[in-house]
């Protein structure tokens, strides 16, 4: 297939009819515009294929499939991949949406640093029920200055915090794709997160600290659903580090590190969850007697509260995990505040 330069966007979509349509808008209102959207729909129930479908006959570059049977979203998504035609490659979501300016701002970047695998922006979190907002992503950023880093360099950012690259504020040159093996569906809903960290400890990446998308949280989301399902959680607590520690790309270090903050982050959700879920939260935070004694100590002294117990759960793992280096919070909240003044 003949390659253009232009970006490729894969957008899977299943029942996201309340939001499809704003986010297939969103991407073709980006300059320079995407060569091509490839949708394909999991076989949704509701009307989303009918919003898809009517955008697409006004717009050729959106290529609409259907997925007979629904597969979930890397199976999707690595139907989509097999036939973009892009240099460049956006991994879309029916339910987030892009802003202005970001296809753009990732070429310059992308152009003036060949060498790199991927360009990654910052991204705004809110609730896909409400649209209040919850945040920034990354909630470290690796620089406060647009600039491109090394596969060392990216290496050495893995020591410090891992999570500076979220797929919907990232755009990966395909060649870098392909060359590390794509999406690997053994890794669940951390396929993408795995090929991201790969490319950028291998070609090495650029980054910016801008907002390019916006990412709307589900209860339900996919991500959220593995993270609070005890099994599927501890799945993914030794199925990816063993893919680590196996794949020579990555520092012989990083596994255990990734289980640590693995952990850490799926029992943050626990504890953020209403009612707190003790179940996940006993499975994936307690590494000793001593975890263990404290988080009981704190259901039993703060149970009939769940607002200080969810608190005081929350801080007793940031202490104990610490997933994020304390200057780089603090340096990482004032530069935004800085930016939006």
């Amino acid at each position: 297939m003949n390659t253009s330069s232009g970006i490729s966007v894969v957008l899977p979509s299943f029942n996201h009819g309340k939001f499809v349509g704003s986010a297939l808008h969103a991407l073709l209102a980006q300059s320079p515009a995407p060569v091509e959207i490839i949708v394909i729909d999991d076989a949704s129930s509701d009307d989303s294929l009918a919003i898809i479908q009517a955008i697409a006959a006004r717009h050729p570059c959106v290529r609409l499939l259907l997925n007979p049977r629904n597969i979930g979203t890397i199976p999707t998504e690595k139907r989509g991949l097999e036939l973009v035609s892009g240099r460049y490659v956006y991994l879309a979501a029916a339910d987030d949406w892009v802003m202005p300016g970001f296809f753009s701002l990732a070429l310059r970047m992308l152009e003036m640093n060949p060498h790199t695998g991927l360009f990654c922006g910052d991204t705004v979190l809110v609730e896909g029920e409400s649209g209040r907002p919850r945040g920034y992503r990354p909630v470290v950023r690796p620089f406060y200055r647009p600039r491109a880093a090394g596969p060392e360099e990216a290496r050495r950012l893995l020591r410090r915090f891992d999570n500076w690259i979220l797929t919907g504020g990232t755009i990966l040159r395909r060649d870098a794709l392909e060359a590390a093996g794509g999406l690997d569906e053994s890794c669940g809903s951390f396929a993408d997160g795995y090929l991201l960290r790969k490319i950028a400890v291998t070609r090495g990446f650029c980054y910016a600290p801008q907002l390019v998308a916006g990412w709307r949280i589900f209860s339900g989301s996919v991500s959220r659903q593995t993270a609070l399902d005890v099994e599927k959680a501890r799945e993914i607590l030794w199925t990816v580090p063993a893919k680590l520690a196996g794949d020579p790309v990555f520092p012989a270090w990083y596994a255990g590190l990734f289980r640590k903050r693995w952990q850490f982050a799926a029992a943050r959700l626990a504890a953020q969850a209403t009612p707190i879920n003790h179940a996940v939260l006993d499975s994936m935070a307690i590494d000793s007697p001593f975890d263990r004694a404290t988080l009981k100590l704190l259901r039993r002294a703060l149970g009939s509260f769940p607002s200080l117990e969810r608190l005081a759960t929350l801080t007793w793992l940031t202490i104990r995990v610490r997933p994020y280096p304390l200057s780089g919070l603090i340096g990482s909240a004032l530069s935004r505040w800085c930016g939006m003044r």
